[in-house]
């Protein structure tokens, strides 16, 4: 429900803490994971007592990391299973949107973009990198973190591998995702979502469309 008709309720608390917790997690897991795996960064700063506290720092980032979807889970549960329904569910509009998506963007071209969901369609990419490569993270990390001893060389080794192929993937979406909802034009007012909760109506009913419609269309309670 809205306030007002000027403004909607995207987003309640917990689906806002669990967003900026995973951004401080994840920043200070990139951080700390660069300082320890780029040779440069670990030959002169991951070495001695210093070496220990950015591998401190890289496990307490993991912590908070792997404490996001529980916090989501238990106290947001229903909230949690209509978002994942969303980002698992793709249609005609999402073609729609990856056909539209480089003149949308990069031209400003709105005409052949489709009517977008709650998360629209590169949204829904990045969520969707978001729960496989954060899976991937915590399995590997904790069988990097307690298991080194326990497993073979082999198996350890593809850890890392998979842990670092996920670091890519997951740091390229999430630069990006960064990079649209703060300083794309077009996407002005998306970031009053996971700041406040609240969205303008008008940017709900452009950008949102088929959320908006779902929600607040004819026949709907306002």
């Amino acid at each position: 429900m809205a306030r007002s008709r000027k403004e909607i309720l995207m987003f309640n608390t917990t689906q806002r803490l669990v967003h900026w917790l995973h951004t401080a997690a994840f920043a200070l897991l990139m951080l700390t994971g660069i300082m320890i795996y780029v040779p440069w960064f670990s030959r002169t700063m991951a070495t001695g007592s210093g070496g220990y506290v950015i591998r401190a720092l890289h496990r307490l980032g993991a912590i908070a990391f792997m404490l996001v979807p529980v916090i989501y889970i238990v106290f947001s549960p229903k909230e949690c299973l209509e978002a994942m329904k969303r980002i698992f569910t793709w249609g005609k509009e999402d073609l729609g949107w990856l056909q539209a998506a480089p003149a949308y963007y990069f031209l400003g071209d709105e005409e052949a973009m489709p009517p977008q969901d709650k998360y629209n369609t590169g949204q829904k990419l990045f969520y969707l990198v978001v729960v496989v490569c954060m899976a991937g993270f915590i399995f590997t990390g904790l069988l990097m973190w307690f298991g080194k001893q326990l497993v073979p060389a082999w198996a350890f080794q593809w850890s890392v591998f998979i842990h670092d192929l996920c670091t890519v993937a997951y740091g390229a979406f999430f630069l990006v995702h960064f990079v649209l909802s703060v300083m794309h034009p077009l996407m002005k007012g998306a970031i009053n979502g996971m700041l406040f909760g609240w969205m303008p109506e008008d940017y709900v009913k452009h950008h949102h469309a088929k959320y908006y419609q779902e929600k607040y269309g004819a026949g709907k309670s306002q």
